[in-house]
């Protein structure tokens, strides 16, 4: 797996997307791939950008803090892709379709198809990936949140790097339940899976 580009789009994404898919040695495309494709921009340049999205949250006083991490990357998402703000209701509603799909998406890797990550294997990949990196956008995001780039790594974002492991994990069995080596279809077809289960 090219762990250095998915690590780099995971931090610079702050968003969970729906897709699904793991980037792989045959360039298969991930869940994260596309995202800000040229928003290549220094730490002096991510910092005010990252404090004004996580200002602007905490000013919507969101009582939940699961929600309002949720609510930060969808922020943080359209902020960075379109250069424009959400409104509350808006990132509200981007943030709780994500956090129920992510949340789909995990029941149903684990209670379907049997795959799940432990804690010490999640730590491990944390260790071996994203700890040994430190990305201008990442040191402005965990500044931003007044976290050390650890405590980002292993606690606040450790939901995404649970869902890119899970995938990984994943992709292999479900091209065998799919009958398929299209990566596409895959993708597709446990995309629809998790949207049935959300209704």
């Amino acid at each position: 797996m090219k762990k250095q580009l998915v690590i780099s789009i995971i931090v610079c994404s702050l968003v969970l997307l729906t897709a699904c898919g793991e980037q792989k040695e045959t360039n298969e495309p991930g869940p994260l791939d596309g995202l800000f494709a040229g928003t290549e921009l220094s730490y002096e340049e991510y910092k005010p950008i990252m404090e004004h999205i996580v200002d602007r949250v905490q000013n919507m006083n969101i009582d939940n803090p699961l929600l309002e991490k949720w609510v930060i990357r969808a922020v943080g998402d359209e902020r960075l892709m379109n250069k424009r703000d959400l409104t509350k209701e808006e990132a509200l509603e981007k943030a709780e379709y994500n956090l129920k799909y992510y949340e789909t998406f995990m029941a149903l890797a684990q209670n379907i198809y049997d795959i799940s990550i432990s804690e010490e294997e999640l730590d491990a990949w944390i260790e071996e990936g994203p700890d040994q990196s430190e990305f201008p956008q990442q040191k402005a995001y965990a500044e931003a949140l007044d976290l050390t780039l650890a405590e980002l790594n292993h606690e606040y974002d450790r939901d995404l790097y649970e869902q890119t492991m899970v995938m990984e994990k994943l992709q292999l069995v479900l091209h065998e339940e799919y009958d398929t080596p299209d990566v596409e279809e895959v993708r597709d077809r446990f995309h629809e899976e998790v949207e049935n289960q959300m209704k």
